[in-house]
C-alpha cells in the first residue's frame, strides 16, 4: 500500500520552493576597502560632521579607517557603517581653519586618540549623517615616559593650578591686549606640569566682553560676552613657571616668584559658525570654566550630547544632504601571494601615527 505521508511531503518541498520563489531575496552586506576613495570621501564627511558637532576642546583628523559595512536601505539608499580612528590636533574648535590644515598634535605633547563609530545614508551620491558615537582617550603616560622620559604629561583639568594659571595668563593679556578690550575665560581645554622647571601650562578659550579695560571692576561680573556680528573670540596659552627664591638685601624689593607668559590669538566672528559661543553663552550662568570634571582631556562625548552621558549624535535632524564629490576609482592589489590568501582590504592605512 503507497503511504499518504510521501505525497504530503512532496506537497510540503513544492510549497516551500514556491514561496521561495516569490520571497524577496536578503539584503547583500558590500565590504570595501577600507582605503577605497570612496571610502575615504565618507570618512572625510563624517569628520567634518563630528568636528562641526563638537563644542569643547579640539579639531580631529583621520587616521585611519577601521571597518566600513554598507547594506541596501528601502525603498531607496543605502547605509554605510564606519568605525574610524581620529588623532587630536592643536586646533581649538573655535578656531576657524579647517581640519585638514591643522597640525596634529605629536606623541610628545601627549597626543589624543579619537574613536567613532559612525553611520551614514548615501542617496544620490549625496552623504546625510544618521548617528554618530564617539569617545577619546588620551595617550597612557607609560608610552610618553618610554618615548620622552622628560616630556610633561597631561593635567586633570579640575586641577587648580590650571585655573590659576590660566587667570594668571589672561590678566596679563587684558592688561596689555592693544585694543583694550576686556576678554573673559570661557574653557580650560588643555593642561601641562612640569617638574624641570616647575611650572603649569594651560590652553584655554576666551571672548571679548563688552566691558573695556578702563570699565573692569574686580570682580567684573557686570560684564557680558558680545554675541552676534561684532563677537570675538580666541584661543591663549599661558605658562607659569615657578622662579627659584633669589636672596635680596634689607629694604630692597622682593623679585616675583614666579614668571607668567602668555600667547593669545583672536578670531573674528565667522558667519554661520556661531555655535560655540552660543554654547558657551547657554552655559556661563554655571560658572564652569570646563566641562572637563575629573578628566585630562575634553571627550568627544560631550560633543553629541551638551556634556551629558548619552553619546548618540541624532544628526539625522539636519536637513541637508552633503553632495559627494567624483569618485575615482582606486584600483586594490589583490595580487595573490604565495599561501594563496588574499590581504586584508581593512583597517586600512595609518596616516600619522598608532596610539
Amino acid at each position: 500500500m503507497r503511504s499518504p505521508v510521501a505525497p504530503a511531503l512532496l506537497g510540503l518541498i513544492l510549497g516551500c520552493i514556491a514561496n521561495a520563489a516569490i520571497l524577496p531575496a536578503i539584503p547583500q552586506a558590500e565590504f570595501p576597502a577600507c582605503d577605497d576613495l570612496e571610502t575615504e570621501q565618507m570618512a572625510n564627511f563624517a569628520v567634518d560632521h563630528i568636528n562641526a558637532k563638537n563644542n569643547h576642546g579640539y579639531k580631529f583628523a583621520l587616521n585611519r579607517i577601521e571597518m566600513v559595512k554598507v547594506l541596501p536601505r528601502r525603498p531607496f539608499g543605502k547605509v554605510a557603517f564606519i568605525e574610524l580612528d581620529l588623532l587630536e590636533t592643536e586646533c581649538h574648535v573655535s578656531n576657524p581653519l579647517p581640519a585638514e590644515n591643522c597640525t596634529i598634535r605629536p606623541q610628545t605633547q601627549h597626543a589624543v586618540e579619537g574613536d567613532c563609530n559612525v553611520k551614514l545614508l548615501i542617496v544620490d551620491g549625496g552623504y546625510k549623517m544618521l548617528s554618530s558615537h564617539c569617545h577619546s582617550t588620551p595617550d597612557s603616560v607609560e608610552d610618553i615616559r618610554n618615548l620622552c622620559p622628560d616630556c610633561p604629561t597631561l593635567s586633570r583639568l579640575d586641577d587648580p593650578k590650571l585655573k590659576e594659571a590660566a587667570d594668571s595668563g589672561l590678566a596679563k593679556f587684558n592688561a596689555e591686549n592693544v585694543d583694550g578690550t576686556h576678554y573673559q575665560l570661557l574653557e580650560l581645554s588643555r593642561g601641562l606640569s612640569t617638574h624641570m622647571p616647575l611650572g603649569t601650562h594651560v590652553e584655554f578659550a576666551i571672548a571679548a566682553t563688552n566691558c573695556s579695560r578702563e570699565q573692569v571692576q574686580d570682580p567684573a561680573e557686570h560684564c557680558q560676552v558680545v554675541t552676534g556680528e561684532h563677537a570675538r573670540n580666541g584661543f591663549c596659552k599661558s605658562s607659569v613657571i615657578q622662579l627659584p627664591p633669589v636672596p635680596v638685601p634689607d629694604g630692597a624689593p622682593k623679585p616675583p616668584a614666579e614668571d607668567v607668559t602668555v600667547d593669545c590669538t583672536l578670531y573674528d566672528h565667522q558667519a554661520g559658525d556661531s555655535h560655540f559661543l552660543e554654547h558657551y553663552m547657554h552655559h556661563l550662568g554655571k560658572n564652569i570654566p570646563s566641562p572637563g570634571i575629573g578628566r585630562r582631556v575634553l571627550d568627544l562625548i560631550h560633543s553629541h550630547n551638551d556634556t551629558h552621558a548619552s553619546h548618540e549624535s541624532h544628526s539625522a535632524e539636519v536637513p541637508a544632504v552633503a553632495a559627494a564629490k567624483p569618485v575615482v576609482k582606486r584600483a586594490v592589489d589583490l595580487a595573490v601571494p604565495v599561501t594563496g590568501i588574499l590581504p586584508p582590504v581593512c583597517p586600512g592605512r595609518i596616516r600619522h601615527f598608532k596610539i
